[in-house]
């Protein structure tokens, strides 16, 4: 009877040690997969933006439309724009599609020189006091989005086709934008570089307000979100 007594009292003590195993086994799982998610969220680039979109009058400084969007960053990370995506929602867009991304590596619109010179790229592209652009040359291919990397003072440019000078005037009738199916008629790299930006440009007025984000596509972070008014 001794014996089956000491058997009893042993086995709350196992009871104990299983529990505080099961316990511990579980804070390790926990502490490992809250550390992987804060490395995940680490990783993401840290950036401050300054966006402007400008809705310029048609003929302003000899080009019959100069409207742009600039994004500059002013302090952060470089980050490879082979890594970003850019996404926009025009709420006076007609129809029920507003909205409007912009990845690497995909042509989006055609652009023309001051000489009548068509390339075909992406927008927004690097300017930082050079106008290349697309497939006007090697050095305009790099320009494109997602070939060149954002670090302080670097600037993103997107206009619209469309110049003139003393003897010519070199423009294009830009695709018009169908409510219907919430996108530009005709093909992708025929829009201008505001209509690769934005759904239904032609539907924006100064005062208007649109949204613009970026997001870091390897962590899916928005690293830049705003309401931004056009000027």
């Amino acid at each position: 009877m001794k014996m089956l007594k000491d058997s009893k009292a042993v086995s709350p003590v196992i009871g104990v040690m299983l529990m505080l195993v099961v316990t511990v086994i579980l804070a390790a799982a926990v502490s490992s997969t809250s550390s992987g998610l804060m490395k995940s969220s680490d990783a993401a680039p840290s950036a401050v933006f300054d966006v402007k979109v400008v809705m310029t009058p048609a003929g302003s400084m000899g080009n019959p439309d100069p409207s742009m969007m600039t994004i500059t960053e002013v302090t952060g990370d470089a980050i490879d724009t082979k890594d970003l995506k850019i996404v926009t929602i025009n709420p006076n867009a007609a129809g029920d599609n507003k909205t409007m991304e912009v990845v690497p590596g995909e042509i989006n619109c055609c652009r023309v020189s001051s000489k009548g010179i068509i390339s075909y790229g992406i927008m927004p592209y690097l300017n930082n006091g050079v106008t290349y652009f697309g497939t006007q040359t090697e050095a305009g291919f790099a320009k494109n989005f997602g070939n060149y990397t954002l670090k302080p003072g670097v600037i993103m440019v997107a206009d619209n086709y469309g110049y003139t000078d003393s003897n010519n005037v070199y423009s294009y009738t830009a695709p018009l934008w169908n409510a219907a199916t919430g996108a530009y008629e005709g093909d992708e790299d025929e829009r201008t570089g505001m209509q690769a930006m934005f759904a239904d440009w032609a539907n924006v007025s100064s005062g208007d307000f649109v949204t613009i984000k970026i997001i870091h596509t390897p962590t899916q972070k928005v690293i830049y979100q705003s309401e931004v008014e056009v000027e």
